[in-house]
């Protein structure tokens, strides 16, 4: 690939503007060399002056950021030695607050270093390009050996030596005990760290310092801090150092005394050379918050063992985590219970507060290196009480400004997350309502109670409660008068947001608003126009649509392109919505294409609503998409002959399964040192032994990834090895493999015979570290082999091509969609069965369908249903042969009253499959009265045999059994092209089941093998269609990708049920998937259930507008109205039509 190419994929995002200019570069050298060829001067300078510009920019760039990392870590240094000298223990606290810090410096010299590597390659390939077009300068070689290779960022060596450090160091950590500093001998050790290492101080000294704290004997602690001040200023940021120390000894200890004593002498309780700037206030709020979380959860134990907090763990493919996150929320009663204004705990930070000196209150404002204050740890673990001390505190002392709501920017960190945020985020109602309070009470003595109603941003965190489905702060936002009508950067309120996660109970309080702000409901976001309602039905939630409607919703509201929700929910397969709405709105017939032309300009180019499976993240979709061109149907198609095809799946096709395409394990903190997953990641797919570029794509892997297969050629498949590789993403280089998963397409699944198949196509790999061997995580894929086949017969001409010349709707004659009845007054003719398609074709049907199924021996013959419950038994298909799926039929066919002649028996030709010559027997539906007894027996023995299976028991009938229907002899494909007259045309529906309908018809999860049913049904097609006209479908995606693959000229339509009935295959799920994949793969069009078209007639002009053809099938087909209501729908003297109406009677 090229480096220009995949330069943007291989940038760290937040550094994206300060890589070199390739692409500027790039312009320059082929300016001069036009120049060049037509025989310019050659002037280079311009080039050399903009390459040296990009050098000083990447270096200086790269000095900046190694310098911050640099000084970071000699903190380290100074407050605890080198890393080979980690202490033995260390308190628990202080252990994980340097555990992330570690980290988070080892994931910025990480992407440093990336950083370096991929701009040092940038200018070893721009100069290579200039050499190249223009060889007279030979440049590359001096330019990198006297300007490039000098500079930091291209070897890199000082920033490998930091790296090797940290990973010291956190390797020493994993080791290390931790303790409770409140009752610990152990941390006399830690008073000599930092500055104060350097002063004139014994360590006895330190010893008995520690010992007076311990014991809080204040007049000790003063005269020994007065033995040592006589060698060392008392100002001096050494001693102040040790002050400070001895503070943090004596808040741990509870030593109130102490604490006194020392205050006075402190000048500031900011500590500069603390790795995460934190002063004695953050620690203590985050000490008292952790402890009693850990009893709330009851855990215990080492922080880096047995933490109950998230960042126990490293999260894989993402950045560290720097906040401490809880894995589970306060309740009212546990908060009531374990931190009360009596606490111990509690009243050590009042007492600390109280007594702190004027010139240390500024320490309550002050901020950490995250941007953060005390209280955003008070919010972010939700201890109500101590929200409310420091609150008021800062209240007292003049701090508490919520002029601009105490959401405002002046009160966010570096993230954006003010304490209220946090809070909210951790679902902690009472944190919340503490601070609510605060800011209303603040407001009530100021005489201003309407400050929030005209604060912009006060919505943002009713939003995020609302996500998380947090009812109670819900309501607690809403009730204290927050704008519930506030929308984001891309248009969307709080109602939105309910209404995608199906959210009914916080759509329950947002609709009925407060006393403040009444809720808009009908408010559009910006991308396409969309209203809550038209969220709900494009994500599927048929409760919140009953709410948004019950409360007046706008149910015939056309979003920017024309198109309503009620259209949405019906093109997603969301049927139950759809009849919903059916009921409240007329069926709209303005072609969006005359709307578009009003409204359409506020809709990003080239992008449709239509185009979106879910509402989410439309913004961040839309930004990196780019629509493919429309396909253009031409004779024939691309199809194999020579090399296998490999399509290789991630994830699961199963809408049923929730598995993720990629899971990696978390990484315990203990092996923190020796994990190279804790940065952004890709997975790149390859193979070995086959042809076809590898595939790069970014963790985590987006929901859709499973309808996008990877494509690979083979000559050999047995050869074929696929390589799943997790990479740094922006390594720059896809050698740095940090973990690989290997299948040998071979042996991944197991054999249940020849030409046998299981139908279980998921498969799960492990993933093994590179450095270790270890199992890190797993990899879930799908693939499937297509193998060539060809014809004599095979070729591509007019004749044979796709269904293009039509005068008007083609009718399709169907007889096997199983809606056969008893409650039916008319006669019907058997399912499948060769004596309805002939009715078929002489009531002026263009074709007829059928379904095709394989028996035991590979003869293609036509039955309906998977199982054939006339053999008394749930036998699949498959699991017959010919002889025996036919013998089942001749059990129904009538006896003969008298003797049989010589030669009218029923034979079977075995060689083709082809019913001999036979004497015609007597009436199959009519009992003539003196046979009356022999065929009611016979029935009621039929009747007798099949009351155990399925079917039967399911509809109390089986379609096609004599004495309920017109009963005729199955039959074979063969029969099919034999007796049909050729003018008429075939609709072969190829029957194959999959996963989920053999779950559902509990039939063995196993078929015949995939290649070797369409090779079959093929050859016997190609064998005899002669001119007749031929089409295939199938509800099963894998066999129209085979037959697309297979051969060129014979058309596929791909069937769906479009939502009516669950389906187990994402592709088969609705009409728009049913559309994606028809489209993706060149069919030539979708044969949609009637029902959503009926519902939504304009939904034909979205498939054909795709380019392909819209048929419809079922019963809704055999009411004229409705098919009239799906073929035409005219406004403006525009007509919609089907190309196809397949009627089933």
């Amino acid at each position: 690939m090229k480096f220009g190419a995949n330069l943007p994929r291989n940038q760290v995002p937040e550094w994206a503007t300060s890589y070199i200019n390739y692409k500027g570069l790039k312009k320059l050298i082929k300016t001069a060399s036009e120049a060049a060829r037509i025989g310019s001067d050659l002037d280079l300078a311009e080039f050399f002056f903009s390459l040296d510009r990009n050098l000083e920019d990447v270096d200086s760039f790269y000095n900046k950021k190694y310098a911050e990392s640099a000084r970071r870590l000699r903190l380290l240094h100074g407050r605890y030695g080198r890393a080979g000298h980690v202490p033995e223990v260390m308190d628990k606290d202080e252990a994980q607050d340097l555990m992330g810090a570690l980290l988070e410096l080892r994931g910025q010299l990480r992407k440093l270093q990336w950083y370096g590597e991929v701009n040092r390659r940038g200018f070893v390939k721009i100069t290579k390009k200039l050499d190249k077009k223009i060889p007279t300068v030979s440049t590359q070689q001096r330019y990198l050996a006297s300007k490039v290779d000098p500079k930091p960022f291209a070897h890199n060596l000082p920033l490998a030596q930091d790296m090797r450090a940290v990973n010291d160091w956190l390797s020493g950590l994993s080791d290390v005990k931790t303790f409770d500093d409140s009752g610990s001998s152990h941390s006399a050790s830690s008073l000599g760290r930092g500055p104060g290492r350097a002063l004139n101080i014994p360590q006895g000294l330190l010893d008995a310092m520690d010992h007076a704290i311990r014991n809080d004997d204040v007049a000790t602690l003063v005269q020994l801090l007065t033995e040592a001040s006589i060698t060392n200023d008392r100002t001096g940021t050494g001693f102040q150092q040790i002050l400070l120390n001895l503070l943090q000894r004596a808040i741990s200890c509870k030593a109130k005394a102490c604490i006194d004593g020392l205050l006075p002498d402190i000048v500031s309780l900011q500590e500069e050379d603390d790795i995460n700037k934190r002063n004695c206030i953050h620690r203590l709020v985050i000490n008292i918050s952790r402890s009693k979380t850990a009893e709330i959860q009851g855990a215990g134990g080492s922080i880096l063992q047995s933490s109950t907090e998230v960042t126990s763990f490293i999260v894989p493919a993402a950045a560290p985590d720097r906040q401490p996150r809880l894995s589970s929320t306060t309740t009212e009663l546990q908060c009531n219970s374990l931190l009360g204004p009596d606490d111990e705990s509690m009243q050590l930070l009042t007492y600390l507060l109280n007594r702190i000196q004027p010139r240390h209150r500024i320490s309550l404002q002050s901020r950490d290196s995250y941007g953060r204050l005390p209280l955003h740890y008070a919010a972010q673990y939700g201890f109500m009480v101590v929200c409310q001390v420091i609150m008021k505190h800062m209240q007292d002392w003049g701090q508490f400004d919520v002029s601009q709501g105490i959401d405002s920017s002046q009160w966010q960190d570096t993230e954006g997350y003010a304490p209220l945020h946090l809070s909210v985020i951790g679902g902690h109602p009472l944190a919340t309502k503490a601070m609510l309070q605060a800011e209303y009470l603040l407001e009530e003595n100021s005489g201003n109670l309407n400050t929030r109603t005209i604060i912009p941003n006060s919505g943002a965190v009713l939003a995020l409660a609302t996500q998380s489905n947090f009812v109670t702060i819900v309501q607690l936002l809403v009730e204290a008068g927050v704008e519930v009508n506030y929308q984001d950067d891309q248009g969307e309120t709080a109602l939105h947001v309910a209404a995608r996660f199906g959210h009914d109970e916080c759509t329950k309080v947002l609709l009925e608003g407060s006393s403040v702000y009444k809720t808009e409901i009908d408010i559009p976001e910006k991308t396409f126009g969309w209203t809550p309602l038209f969220i709900a039905c494009v994500d599927g939630h048929p409760s919140t649509v009953e709410l948004l409607v019950k409360a007046g919703a706008d149910v015939e509201r056309a979003d920017n392109s024309g198109w309503t929700a009620k259209e949405h929910a019906a093109l997603r397969g969301h049927m139950t919505i759809v009849e919903q709405l059916a009921k409240l709105g007329p069926i709209p017939t303005l072609p969006p294409s005359v709307e578009a032309r009003v409204v359409r300009s506020a809709s990003p180019s080239g992008i449709s609503c239509l185009d979106e499976r879910r509402s989410k993240n439309l913004l961040k979709e839309i930004s990196t998409y780019q629509k493919a061109p429309e396909p253009i149907k031409t004779f024939g198609h691309r199809y194999l002959t020579k090399e296998t095809m490999v399509l290789v799946s991630l994830g699961s096709m199963d809408t049923r399964k929730d598995v993720p395409a990629v899971k990696l394990d978390d990484v315990p903190l203990a092996d923190a040192h020796a994990t190279q997953l804790d940065t952004a990641l890709s997975l790149v797919v390859s193979a070995s032994g086959a042809i076809g570029e590898p595939t790069v794509i970014d963790l985590p892997v987006q929901e859709n990834i499973s309808t996008e297969p990877i494509t690979f050629l083979t000559s050999d498949v047995n050869k074929v090895k696929l390589l799943f590789d997790i990479v740094p993403t922006y390594a720059g280089s896809n050698d740095r493999i940090v973990g690989r998963a290997v299948a040998l397409l071979s042996s991944i699944k197991s054999s249940v015979g020849s030409k046998r198949i299981i139908l279980q196509g998921d498969v799960k790999i492990p993933i093994v570290a590179a450095n270790t061997l270890e199992v890190i995580g797993s990899v879930n894929f799908n693939f499937l082999i297509i193998t060539p086949f060809s014809h004599p017969n095979m070729s591509i001409t007019e004749q044979h091509t796709y269904w293009k010349k039509m005068a008007s709707t083609m009718v399709i004659g169907h007889r096997g969609l199983g809606k056969n009845t008893q409650s039916r007054k008319s006669l019907q003719l058997g399912e499948n069965t060769l004596q309805s398609f002939i009715a078929a074709a002489n009531l002026g049907a263009s074709y007829v369908e059928f379904d095709v199924q394989l028996t035991k021996d590979h003869v293609p013959v036509i039955y309906h249903d998977f199982l054939v419950s006339e053999t008394g038994i749930d036998a699949p298909v498959h699991t017959l042969t010919l002889e025996q799926f036919l013998h089942v039929s001749e059990g129904q066919t009538p006896r003969q009253s008298r003797a049989t002649s010589p030669g009218s028996s029923r034979a079977i030709d075995k060689t083709n499959g082809m019913q001999t010559s036979k004497r015609r027997p007597r009436s199959y539906s009519v009992d003539h009265s003196r046979q009356k007894n022999i065929h009611t027996d016979h029935s009621m023995e039929l009747t007798e045999r099949m009351k155990h299976t399925r079917d039967f028991k399911e509809k109390g009938f089986k379609g096609n059994s004599r004495g309920n229907f017109i009963q005729a002899p199955f039959t074979t494909l063969e029969e099919m092209f034999k007796k049909l007259p050729e003018s008429t045309g075939f609709n072969i529906e190829m029957k194959y089941p999959m996963l989920y309908e053999s779950e559902e018809h509990d039939m063995d999860q196993y078929a015949i093998e995939l290649n070797s049913f369409v090779d079959t049904v093929l050859k016997t097609v190609y064998d005899l269609s002669g001119e007749r006209n031929v089409i295939f479908s199938s509800f099963n995606p894998d066999i129209c990708l085979m037959l697309s693959f297979k051969q060129p000229s014979i058309p596929i339509l791909f069937l769906t049920d479009a939502g009516t009935n669950p389906v187990g295959d994402v592709r088969a799920a609705s009409l728009q998937e049913a559309i994606r994949f028809a489209s993706r793969w060149n069919l030539l069009g979708v044969v949609s259930a009637a029902e959503p078209l009926v519902s939504c007639p304009r939904l034909v002009k979205v498939v054909k507008e795709s380019g392909l053809v819209c048929v419809s099938y079922g019963s809704l087909n055999n009411d004229p109205e409705s098919v009239k209501v799906s073929t035409t729908a005219t406004r403006y003297h525009k007509t919609l039509f089907t190309d196809g109406i397949i009627s089933c009677k």
